[in-house]
Formats: C-alpha cells, sequence, structure tokens
C-alpha cells in the first residue's frame, strides 16, 4: 500500500498535499453521464479486475460499504464488476459500450468542490521505484530503512482508523515524529536495508514499496508495513510556502535537485513531514497494494477508501503526460476505467485519486508530473439490472 498502502501516497500529489474541502458523493441524473470511453483501448483491464474481484471475494458476505448514504454490500460490486467483465468480454465498440454502461450502472460523481474554486479533483500518480542498496552499512549505503519498532502499538476500534502510537503509563501516546526519530538515534538495531541517499529513503517512504538492487546483483522487495501514526505534511508544499520553489515547477526531480542544491536545508526540509514508515522485506515483482494483491500500472488507483470502496469500479476524466527525454512534449486525454486498489495515509476525503504508474524511473518521472484536475466517477451496477450466471 502506498504510505500506509503501498503503494499511500501519491508522487506528486502526497508531496502536495493540502486540506480537504467539505465533499458528497452524489448520484447523477443519466442526463450528467460522461462519456465513457477507455484511452487505453481496455489493455490491461480484465487482469485488474480479476484482483479486485478476488479481494471482494474474500471479505466477509456480509461486509457493506456507505455509498452516498446507502448501504452497499459487497456482492454488489462483486456483481458490478463481473457485469462489465462481461460486456468486455463481447468486444463491444466503444459506442455499444458507452451506451450498455449508461443503461445498466448508477454513476456517481464524487465532487470535492468548495465554495469558490473550480478545482473538482486533484488527480495524481504514484510509482515503484527501484534503488541502489545494501544489506549492510558501508560507503555509500549510509541511509537506513527501518523494520517496525517494538515499541510501536496500534489500538483498533470497529471501523475507526487505528490510533498507533507507544505506551506509556498504561495509555497511548504519540509515536515519535519523523525528526525525533532521525535526530535521537531512537532506531539503532532496527535497520532493514540501507540506500545511497536520503531522499530515496524519503521517496521510499512517500511510495510505500520499491525494490532493492544489491551490491552482489540480487534484488530485494520492501514493503510498507506500519506507519508512526503522525500525519503527512507536504514538502513541497513547504518549499512553496516558504519561496524557495513556485507551485508550477514542483516534481519529484526538482525536489530531488532542490536539496541536492542545498545540502545545508536537506535534513530541515525533509523532517518537516513528521510521518515516518518502516518497512519489512517482500518477494521483488509487481507492487502490491492495500488489498493485498498486485497492481497494474494504469488501472489501479489508490484513494481515501472510507469514500471509495475497495475493488470498486471507477471512470476517471483527466490527462497525462508525454514524454520525452524527460520532458513533457504534450498533454493528452486519459479517460479510462480504473479500480480501487490501494489507500494511502495521505489519502484523505474524496478528493485524491492516486493512479499507479508501474516500476521503475520512467515510471516515476511520469507520475512526478501528475498533478491534475479531474472527474472521478463510481459505476454501480443497477439492482434491477440482471447478472446472468
Amino acid at each position: 500500500m502506498k504510505l500506509t498502502l503501498t503503494v499511500i501516497a501519491a508522487t506528486v500529489y502526497l508531496l502536495l498535499a493540502a486540506g480537504t474541502a467539505a465533499s458528497a458523493l452524489a448520484p447523477l441524473p443519466a442526463s450528467q453521464y460522461p462519456y465513457f470511453a477507455d484511452d487505453l483501448q481496455l489493455q490491461g483491464l480484465q487482469a485488474a479486475l480479476d484482483q479486485s474481484l478476488a479481494y471482494l471475494r474474500s471479505v466477509p458476505a456480509a461486509t457493506c460499504y456507505n455509498v452516498a448514504g446507502t448501504s452497499l454490500p459487497a456482492q454488489r460490486l462483486i456483481e458490478s464488476v463481473l457485469y462489465f467483465q462481461k460486456l468486455l468480454e463481447a468486444a463491444p465498440t466503444a459506442e455499444q459500450l458507452n451506451q450498455q454502461i449508461q443503461n445498466a450502472y448508477s454513476v456517481y460523481r464524487l465532487d470535492n468542490r468548495p465554495s469558490g474554486k473550480t478545482r473538482r479533483m486533484l488527480i495524481t500518480g504514484y510509482y515503484q521505484p527501484i534503488f541502489k542498496g545494501s544489506l549492510e552499512r558501508k560507503p555509500p549505503y549510509l541511509y537506513p530503512l527501518y523494520s517496525v519498532p517494538s515499541d510501536l502499538a496500534v489500538r483498533r476500534s470497529g471501523g475507526k482508523k487505528p490510533t498507533i502510537g507507544r505506551m506509556q503509563d498504561g495509555g497511548i501516546v504519540p509515536f515519535w515524529t519523523r525528526k525525533e526519530l532521525e535526530t535521537g538515534d531512537l532506531l539503532r538495531g532496527q535497520e532493514l536495508g540501507w540506500l545511497q541517499d536520503p531522499f530515496d529513503a524519503f521517496v521510499l517512504h512517500v511510495q510505500g514499496s520499491g525494490v532493492l538492487q544489491l551490491p552482489d546483483g540480487t534484488v530485494r522487495g520492501v514493503h510498507y508495513a506500519q506507519s508512526n501514526g503522525r500525519e503527512y505534511r507536504s514538502i513541497g508544499k513547504y518549499l512553496v510556502d516558504t519561496g524557495r520553489m513556485q507551485l508550477a515547477e514542483v516534481n519529484m526531480d526538482s525536489l530531488r535537485q532542490y536539496l541536492v542544491d542545498h545540502p545545508e536545508e536537506r535534513e530541515m526540509i525533509l523532517h518537516q513531514n513528521d510521518s515516518f514508515i518502516f518497512f519489512h522485506w517482500s518477494q521483488p515483482g509487481p507492487a502490491i497494494g492495500s488489498l493485498g494483491r498486485p497492481l497494474t500500472a494504469g488501472r489501479s488507483i489508490a484513494t481515501d477508501q472510507q469514500w471509495y470502496p475497495p475493488g470498486s469500479l471507477v471512470f476517471l476524466d483527466s490527462r497525462r503526460p508525454v514524454m520525452a527525454d524527460g520532458q513533457v512534449v504534450e498533454w493528452k486525454k486519459m479517460r479510462r476505467f480504473v479500480s480501487v486498489q490501494d489507500t494511502g495515509s495521505a489519502l484523505t476525503g474524496p478528493g485524491r485519486v492516486d493512479v499507479f504508474w508501474g516500476s521503475g524511473e520512467a515510471a516515476g518521472t511520469e507520475a512526478g508530473r501528475m498533478k491534475e484536475d479531474g472527474n472521478v466517477f463510481l459505476l454501480v451496477l443497477n439492482p434491477n439490472t440482471r447478472l446472468e450466471q
């Protein structure tokens, strides 16, 4: 999950995350349905939907999700995905598929537009980074990733978010912040692996998972295990607020370069983010989301699952960058079907959607440019639409 999923926060959206305005999940009249078309020509969609079905079939049969004030059983989500898969199997034309969806589904738009503002949603990207690393501390590998410390406590209460902290005088108090952990050397002995650059470690904290290429040529996967429970704070937003950078120029590459150019500020800037992530080893391979299922590039999204039911079918309408030589050469429409398969500790409220871009440097470069307006629509099969067995 990103950050708290692998996968829970987004490259730039996590780095630029701001407060979320009050929002509502609103059912649309049919006259306001979008035109359902797919810019990926349905590539990889069936595989992504199979992963969502595997998850939904694993939850207790009585599981329900609150959608626009209505209790939505997990079985309804299963039927929504299954019916859509059957539509795809018939290889309809774009016009036929659009009409079939219009006839068979109820559509909900997640509206995040506060009064006086034009932005409805913030669509961002995240990826699975690949960094050189080591299992022991030796130059140039001097910056650690940590496993879950023994004094971290998690208290769960029903369906509420868990309380994370440490035990003190019989109760739970907030766990140490990033600054306290790093300047106080409070995690000695919990080192999992070592990286060449502190910003590489920070990126893994943002993305939630990644792959380490070891000196002997082998690779090891690292994956989110737990967080310190502290609020995520955007270093990109901090640099903008303090006049160090302009909002339009903030992305992963520019943030990394700023820290290279201003090494005396690096520690102070990274410590603006109180959130800290702990990892465990995993098999290298596909990124795994918060549902415990492999993610599909371009088809899996991370969201706040209190607003977006896990495994649900979503239609995304935004735009994406086209890159050449590390630069954006144009922007193209990004209108596609995706599925909710991840989450993140910085993903709060309905106004954030993070699209999984894939693994490696190229995916990271493109994902890092995503901070776009958009619209997000939840598709739920109508109760009177029969799913033929």
